[in-house]
């Protein structure tokens, strides 16, 4: 083409090159010129034989065709397409006033084209072009580190509400790691924490430790609390690591690499960020060691997502997917790592409080029982019955409680309200706790001496009477009167014995109601009959109405004075466990507590509540509550029951609405009642 050629005369001219082309463009133009009517034809054959990058053109065309040409051009991506158009109107016969999008016309030429300005318009074209692609570039690159950032603030923000929230000390630390490895990229990690060692100084823990591309089991191990590792270094100095490769660490530096990991488990450890974990006084407690950041930020491609979804399986992926821990990475973990040690610090706090509170709760328990031997581990018992209850609740498929789920914290709470459950006993008198008989043992002791007393007056009354017989003479009326004297006197004493051997055994607690207030009234009347006199001739009142109503008692060895004392501990319970500052998960415990001895059909106590008032925790203690009591070993008041005789009187609780059945149901069926003793609740 030479100068001063026109180009009005030619329908299209079509101009390419890539960016390995910029340097010059050919004074013949021979390689960049396509003389075509068919533009987009060209394109799509020229794009498709390039070897990637973005194709840059600059596209000579008569303006009356540049709207189709246009509206077919937009149709390429971006990145495989950059165009320049110079629009020809020699005539200048268009009024531009119905013109698409002004931004890809670079020129508007009215005149022919000299070929300095045909070399010029190219140039500046391609130069225009490539700083749009640069900028585009740029801005993209931009975007995706502000994106990265942006997520990278929440997910620190994420870090520190999960962090808060989570007790179990090995979740916390799989929590720890698994966001720390996602906000860098990290294809894997460890932690390790500072602690004392057995023989006294300081030692590293090797804790837990994670890989997203293979699976690699690690057990707990520790190392030597010095600069001889990396993760020791850290821990002393408080240095941030930042390596790009540790095989590439040279002599000089302070650290240096041990690489029998890798050899063991066919790894590559390449890239590593290592950082210390500060606690809120500024001591370190431990250090989180990332490897290998597959986040590339210079990629358009990335999706913040790499840690679990890119996977290093051969060694060119360790060589091309593994680039360095972004610089930023250093300052942003430093807070992780402080977040990190700050919970960790905390969930140590909290399971030592957590401690220090469940074993004053098993002193305290403890040493209540303690005053009545014959009750000792009950509270304990009843608490694993209680326990194993639960868990047979969350795994209950259907029925009444295929929705009820007790979680960690509800299983506890139900634990310390089962252990507690007897503390008000602690204001009950301890005579009343140890009263084995329905007398206490000075009562039944007066009692029997009172009765022995009338034994033995009537025998003395009678010996006198014979003796003032005798006396009369041998007259056959007066023998036949002695001897149906003593005939009579054989007959009383022997009614005497009878009626105290009666006692005896009504002394005797029941298990079950037994009717014998019947029995008692004959007795009383029996022996008011028989008029014992004291030494001032007054009649000795032998049965008292109080040694009546107690040798009356139904059931156990307690009257209703009595049984109402005991049955006041309950409230006892409530009102000092109440006392306790609870935190919001155990709230429930003095209700709880409170509640275990209510009956479904309103005959417990205290408050006579029926089975809507009633929690399904308390319901469970009363059961738990009434087995070991009619099991547990021999009391003053009764026999060990074997369980056969207990699961009937439970039995018949649940048909008589007293106990939840379905609950009791659930205790048989998972033969719980087998297991207690075998868990972890135990007294100490």
């Amino acid at each position: 083409m030479s100068a001063g050629t026109s180009l009005s005369s030619l329908q299209r001219i079509f101009i390419s090159t890539t960016i390995d082309h910029l340097i010059a463009v050919p004074d013949e133009h021979a390689d960049s010129v396509v003389v075509s009517d068919r533009i987009i034809d060209e394109i799509t054959k020229i794009l498709a034989s390039k070897k990637g990058g973005t194709l840059f053109a600059v596209i000579f065309i008569d303006i009356d065709d540049y709207e189709q040409a246009y509206a077919l051009l937009k149709s390429f991506k971006p990145s495989d397409l950059a165009y320049r158009i110079v629009a020809m109107d020699p005539e200048n016969r268009h009024t531009l006033s119905n013109m698409g999008r002004l931004k890809y016309i670079h020129e508007l030429r009215t005149t022919p084209i000299m070929d300095r300005e045909f070399i010029f318009l190219v140039r500046k074209s391609f130069d225009a072009m490539v700083d749009e692609i640069a900028a585009a570039a740029e801005r993209q690159s931009y975007q995706i580190r502000l994106m990265d950032a942006k997520h990278d603030q929440e997910d620190l923000i994420s870090i520190g509400k999960s962090l808060s929230l989570e007790k179990d000390p090995d979740k916390l630390l799989r929590s720890i790691l698994f966001l720390s490895k996602r906000i860098t990229g990290a294809d894997a990690g460890s932690i390790y924490l500072v602690e004392d060692a057995t023989g006294g100084g300081t030692q590293l823990r090797f804790k837990y430790s994670h890989t997203f591309s293979k699976e690699i089991p690690m057990e707990e191990f520790v190392i030597p609390y010095d600069t001889n590792s990396i993760a020791g270094y850290v821990a002393i100095t408080g240095t941030v690591l930042n390596i790009p490769d540790v095989y590439e660490l040279s002599t000089e530096d302070p650290i240096t690499f041990n690489s029998n990991f890798d050899r063991t488990q066919s790894y590559r450890s390449k890239s590593m960020l290592v950082v210390p974990m500060r606690n809120h006084i500024d001591e370190i407690i431990g250090v989180i060691q990332l490897i290998n950041s597959k986040e590339n930020l210079d990629s358009a491609s990335v999706t913040g997502n790499e840690a679990f979804e890119v996977r290093l399986t051969t060694l060119e992926d360790f060589e091309t997917k593994v680039v360095p821990f972004d610089h930023r990475y250093e300052s942003l973990m430093e807070a992780v790592a402080s977040q990190a040690a700050i919970a960790i610090e905390n969930n140590r706090m909290i399971r030592q409080i957590e401690n220090q509170f469940e074993e004053f709760v098993r002193a305290s328990v403890t040493a209540i029982e303690s005053r009545d031997v014959a009750t000792s581990g009950h509270s304990f018992r009843v608490a694993e019955i209680c326990t194993r209850l639960a868990h047979a609740v969350n795994q209950a498929t259907d029925g009444p409680f295929k929705h009820v789920n007790f979680n960690e914290n509800a299983v506890k709470e139900l634990e310390y309200a089962a252990l507690l459950h007897d503390f008000g006993k602690v204001y009950i008198d301890i005579a009343i706790f140890m009263k084995g008989k329905k007398l206490f043992p000075k009562e039944f002791e007066n009692l029997i001496l009172k009765m022995n007393y009338l034994y033995r007056s009537i025998e003395l009354n009678y010996s006198l009477e014979e003796a003032q017989i005798a006396v009369r003479g041998a007259d056959p009326a007066l023998i036949e009167e002695a001897r149906t004297r003593k005939e009579e006197r054989e007959r009383t004493l022997a009614a005497i014995k009878v009626i105290i051997e009666e006692v005896r055994r009504l002394n005797e607690p029941a298990v079950t109601v037994t009717d014998i207030e019947r029995r008692i009234c004959e007795i009383d009347e029996t022996v008011r009959g028989f008029r014992c006199y004291d030494i001032d001739g007054n009649i000795v009142r032998v049965l008292t109405d109080d040694e009546k109503t107690n040798l009356g008692i139904p059931r156990g060895s307690l009257n209703e004075s009595e049984r109402r004392e005991i049955e006041s501990h309950v409230v006892h319970t409530y009102n000092f466990v109440s006392k306790i500052p609870w935190p919001p998960e155990f709230k429930r415990i003095p209700e709880i507590a409170l509640k275990h001895h209510e009956k479904l059909d309103g005959s417990g106590y205290p408050n006579r509540l029926t089975a809507g008032d009633i929690p399904i925790q308390a319901k469970m203690m009363a059961i738990a509550d009434i087995y070991d009591a009619l099991t547990a070993s021999d009391r003053p008041y009764k026999k060990a029951l074997p369980a056969e005789r207990a699961l009937s009187i439970l039995d018949d609780e649940a048909k008589h609405n007293k106990i939840d059945p379905e609950l009791f149901r659930l205790f048989v069926e998972k033969r719980i009642y087998e297991q207690v003793g075998t868990g972890s609740v135990a007294a100490p």
